[in-house]
């Protein structure tokens, strides 16, 4: 290889850090720090741990690259356990140029407390680009260092006499040639299925979440994001949909986990077979789902729904006038609460448009009109997905006749 190799070993998507109850989108630090820095390291050839899966010599490839790469990056946000182990794997095969990042707020695992870890802020599902330029020059500095081939692994420096394992140049090269060519990398699959997703082609994005599930079957953000198409597809029918996501989405044990977009997405089935069928079975399903949501880590997005289908359950036949106006209550101090929640998060610079969508929610709940008025017009500048734009519209006609307020 006339190139370096940089082998970068972490998770993908979206992944819930069960230790601060806080949803990390992995591929952020990806597309945005590793691999947008490494296109102007024109010295290296990046290769993601993902770009490997699907092939039958994915076991063979993984070792050899983690064995002979120049430089292997992992990302440990979240205590990925694949992640972790090729980590592992690294340090006991090559004495060096190791560089370990994870977010601050993660506890640094007892084997790795005398590791040189590049940390940075806690971002969630946003990362803003100063912050993004300050971990790509650390980034950038720990690589240099790297290049000096000073000893970063625990096995090495405390058994400093271990002599590491070889493998032929050749064989590395042929499995190098295999990562790259391979067509149906994870990679490329996510990415064609977010695509689709966003183009609104649910059925076709189904077909490329399903072929990904057969090749990372106990992958959660897989499964959530084929639950997700699927009840959005309505083929071949709405209610064939709906159950066909919620049979996916069951896989994830959705009524113990702690998992905000598991609990999210079951919850919006739910709230969609009742809105289909008008069994208030469904919305109390959705009500005790999206409420575990909000209660958690006090979910905007979960409590947003949760105060919507207290509205809707206002509207079930033989209610007490005391049920309803509790009901009524309820979901206006939900909304209250998630304004706080969410104008701290934006004074804090962690804004996304979803957020404004769900204060235009709040506030039009709450009849507050200029405020729901200028976060709506926030949220439509920001995005041009047509099923986010309906799904927010859908939202508003239903909260806009519950409360009687003139469409």
């Amino acid at each position: 290889m006339d190139k370096k190799i940089c082998f970068v070993v972490m998770g993908f998507g979206k992944k819930m850090d069960y230790r601060n109850s806080k949803e990390v989108d992995l591929d952020i630090i990806y597309k945005k720090i590793i691999k947008d820095l490494f296109d102007s390291l024109t010295e290296y050839e990046l290769i993601r741990a993902d770009e490997i899966s699907g092939s039958d010599l994915i076991d063979v490839s993984m070792y050899s690259l983690l064995l002979k790469a120049d430089l292997v990056i992992a990302d440990i946000t979240t205590m990925n356990e694949n992640a972790i182990y090729e980590l592992g794997v690294r340090h006991a095969l090559k004495p060096f140029s190791t560089i370990i990042m994870m977010q601050e707020s993660e506890k640094i695992p007892f084997d790795l407390n005398h590791c040189r870890i590049l940390t940075y802020k806690d971002f969630g599902e946003f990362l803003d680009n100063e912050e993004a330029k300050e971990i790509k020059a650390k980034l950038q500095s720990f690589i240099k260092a790297s290049e000096d081939q000073n000893i970063d692994s625990p096995l090495y420096t405390y058994l400093p006499n271990v002599i590491p394992p070889k493998i032929r140049d050749e064989e590395l090269d042929e499995m190098i040639t295999i990562a790259k060519e391979k067509e149906e990398t994870v990679s490329k699959l996510v990415n064609k299925a977010e695509i689709l997703k966003n183009e609104s082609k649910f059925k076709e994005s189904i077909t490329e979440w399903k072929k990904l599930r057969k090749i990372l079957p106990n992958n959660d953000y897989v499964v959530q994001q084929l639950a997700l198409v699927q009840y959005k597809s309505k083929y071949p029918n709405e209610t064939i949909a709906l159950e066909e996501a919620l049979n996916t989405i069951n896989s994830l044990n959705p009524k113990k986990s702690l998992d905000l977009e598991t609990i999210g997405i079951t919850g919006a089935i739910y709230k969609n077979l009742f809105k289909l069928n008008n069994n208030y079975d469904y919305l109390e399903e959705a009500i005790n789902y999206y409420k575990r949501g909000f209660m958690i880590k006090n979910d905007y997005y979960n409590g947003e729904n949760y105060s919507n289908c207290l509205l809707l359950k206002t509207q079930k036949p033989y209610l007490e006038e005391e049920e309803i106006q509790y009901l009524k209550y309820e979901s206006k101090k939900v909304c209250k609460e998630i304004v706080l929640i969410l104008e701290e998060k934006i004074r804090e610079n962690e804004e996304n448009y979803w957020m404004y969508a769900t204060l235009a929610t709040c506030y039009l709940c709450l009849m507050d009109k200029e405020n729901y008025q200028k976060y709506e017009e926030k949220f439509l500048s920001k995005t041009n997905i047509e099923w986010e734009i309906k799904t927010y519209k859908t939202t508003i006609i239903d909260i806009k006749k519950l409360l009687g307020i003139e469409l």
